[in-house]
C-alpha cells in the first residue's frame, strides 16, 4: 500500500467510533420511527402487512451485499493491507450479488404476498444497489475506526428522506411512492457521499501488490466459511416471517414484522459494537488458547450486558412505542415485542462471538453452529409457528440465537477460570431477561416492575465482572497518546 501511516487502534479510537455510531443510530432511529408512524398511518394495517413483509424479505438476503467480505478485508487491513483488494474491485463483486439479492426479493415476496405488492416490493428492494456501495466503502472506514462517518451521513440523508415522505404523505401517494420518497431515495443520496468520502481514506496500492483477481478469489476462499455462516444467520433470524405469514392473517404478520423492526435496530447496534471490536481483536491474536487476552471474555460479558439492558429496556417500553408508533391498530404488537425482547440479549452476545471466530481465523467452527440454529429455527417454526402463530415465532427467535451462542460461547470459553465466568455470566443474564419477558407476557408482572428487577439482577450478576470494564473505561478517559489498546 501507500505511505501513509495507519493509526493505531487504541481503547479511544474504538470508544470514539463506537459512540460516534451510536448517538449517529440514535438519531437515525429516532428518524426511521418517525417515518414509520408516517408509513403506518398511510397506509393501515392491511398495507404494513405487505410492507413489512417486503422489509424482512429485504433484510433476510441484504447478506448477499457482504457474505464475510468486510471481516475478512478489515482483517487483511489490519495486518498492513498488502493482501487487501481495491475498494473498486470489492465493489463489483457487491454489485453483482446485490443484484442477485434484488432478485430474490422479488421473487419470494411474490410467493408470501401475490402479485399486488409487486411494484412495492420492486422498490423497496431496489436499495439493495446503493446499499452495496456504502457498505463496500464502510468495509474501509471500519478499518480505520472510521465508521461513525458513515453512520452520520446515513442520519442526515435518512432525515432528508423523512421530510420527503411527510410531503408524499400529504399527497395521498400510494406506497410504492413513498418507498422511493423514505427508503429508496435516501439510499442513493448515502451511496453517493460515502464513495466521495472513500477518496479520502484509500490508500494507492503499492506496485508490487498482487493483482486485485487474485486478492479477489483468496478473499473469496476466506470469506467463504463464513459467508455460509452469514446466510444462516440472516435466514434463521428471519425466517419467521414465513411461517406466520403460512399461519395468520394479515393482520397477525402486520403486527410481527412491525414488532420485529426494533430487533432490526438491535441487529444493527450489535453489528456497530462487534464490528467496532474486530481490527483489535485481530492485531491481539484471539485464536490463542494459553495466553489468550483476558480482555476477550470480559468483551463478551459487557455485551450481553449491554444487550440485556436493551432487552429490559424493550419489555417496558413496549406498549408505548408501539402506541406511539403504530398506532391502536397495531396493539397486538406489543405482546410480540415483548416475546421478542430476549433475542436483542443474546443478538448482541452472538454477534461479538461472529467476530471472535473471523478474528481467530476459525469461522469455519461459526457455521457448523449456525447450521444447528437453522435447523433449531426451522424444526421449532414447522413444529409450533404454523400452528400458534406469530406468538410462536417471537418465541422461537430468542430460542434460536440463544442455542446459537451458547454453542459458540462454550466452544470457545472453556479452558480456563475466567473463560468459564464469562460464560455463566452470559447465561445467567439471558436468564433474567427470558424470566422477565414471560412474567409479563403471562400477566404476573407489570413491564415497569419487571424491567426494575431485571435490572437490578443483571447488575448484581455483573458486579464480579465490573472491575475489568472500570480498567478499560480508565484507559479511555486517559491521554490519546499513551492509551493503552484493549
Amino acid at each position: 500500500m501507500d505511505a501513509r501511516v495507519r493509526r493505531p487502534l487504541t481503547a479511544r479510537t474504538a470508544v470514539v467510533t463506537a459512540t460516534g455510531q451510536v448517538v449517529a443510530r440514535v438519531s437515525t432511529l429516532v428518524l426511521t420511527v418517525a417515518g414509520t408512524a408516517v408509513v403506518t398511518r398511510a397506509i393501515g394495517e392491511d398495507g404494513f402487512a405487505d410492507w413489512g413483509t417486503v422489509l424482512m424479505v429485504t433484510a433476510m438476503f441484504a447478506f448477499l451485499l457482504d457474505p464475510g467480505f468486510a471481516p475478512v478485508v478489515v482483517r487483511r487491513l489490519a495486518e498492513g493491507g498488502e493482501e487487501a483488494p481495491s475498494p473498486e474491485a470489492l465493489l463489483r463483486v457487491r454489485l453483482v450479488l446485490s443484484a442477485a439479492a434484488f432478485v430474490l426479493v422479488v421473487v419470494l415476496v411474490l410467493a408470501l404476498r401475490g402479485s399486488a405488492p409487486l411494484v412495492l416490493a420492486v422498490v423497496l428492494a431496489a436499495q439493495l444497489l446503493p446499499r452495496a456501495v456504502v457498505m463496500n466503502v464502510g468495509t474501509w472506514l471500519q478499518a480505520e475506526h472510521r465508521l461513525h462517518f458513515q453512520t452520520w451521513f446515513e442520519a442526515l440523508t435518512v432525515g432528508g428522506g423523512l421530510v420527503l415522505l411527510l410531503l408524499m404523505a400529504a399527497l395521498d401517494a400510494p406506497p410504492a411512492v413513498l418507498a422511493a420518497a423514505g427508503v429508496l431515495a435516501p439510499a442513493v443520496v448515502l451511496a453517493v457521499l460515502m464513495w466521495r468520502e472513500l477518496g479520502r481514506i484509500a490508500p494507492t496500492p503499492s506496485s508490487g501488490r498482487a493483482p486485485d483477481r487474485v486478492l479477489i478469489r483468496t478473499v473469496l476462499r476466506e470469506a467463504a466459511p463464513l459467508a455460509g455462516a452469514i446466510v444462516l444467520v440472516s435466514i434463521y433470524t428471519r425466517i419467521g416471517v414465513v411461517f406466520v405469514n403460512e399461519a395468520r392473517s394479515g393482520a397477525g404478520v402486520a403486527e410481527f414484522t412491525f414488532a420485529f423492526l426494533f430487533i432490526e435496530q438491535a441487529i444493527v447496534v450489535a453489528a456497530i459494537l462487534a464490528a467496532t471490536l474486530l481490527p483489535m481483536l485481530a492485531e491481539r491474536g484471539v485464536g490463542r488458547t494459553r495466553d489468550r487476552p483476558p480482555v476477550v471474555g470480559d468483551m463478551l460479558s459487557l455485551v450481553t450486558f449491554i444487550g440485556s439492558a436493551g432487552a429490559l429496556a424493550l419489555i417496558a417500553l413496549a406498549r408505548p412505542i408501539v402506541l406511539l408508533i403504530g398506532g391502536h391498530e397495531l396493539e397486538g404488537a406489543v405482546e410480540l415485542l415483548t416475546l421478542l425482547a430476549p433475542a436483542c440479549a443474546a443478538l448482541f452476545a452472538n454477534f461479538y462471538m461472529g467476530y471472535v471466530y473471523v478474528a481467530a481465523r476459525r469461522a469455519g467452527r461459526y457455521l457448523v453452529f449456525n447450521l444447528v440454529g437453522l435447523a433449531v429455527s426451522v424444526g421449532l417454526g414447522l413444529w409450533l409457528t404454523l400452528d400458534q402463530g406469530a406468538d410462536a415465532a417471537a418465541r422461537v427467535t430468542w430460542i434460536t440465537e440463544a442455542v446459537v451462542v451458547l454453542v459458540a460461547a462454550a466452544s470457545f470459553f472453556w479452558r480456563s477460570p475466567s473463560d468459564r465466568l464469562a460464560l455463566l455470566h452470559l447465561v445467567a443474564l439471558l436468564g433474567v431477561v427470558v424470566a422477565c419477558a414471560e412474567l409479563v407476557a403471562a400477566g404476573t408482572l407489570a413491564p415497569g416492575a419487571a424491567a426494575v428487577i431485571g435490572a437490578v439482577l443483571i447488575a448484581v450478576l455483573s458486579v464480579p465482572r465490573a472491575r475489568p470494564w472500570l480498567g478499560y473505561a480508565r484507559a479511555v478517559l486517559s491521554s490519546p497518546a499513551v492509551a493503552p489498546p484493549l
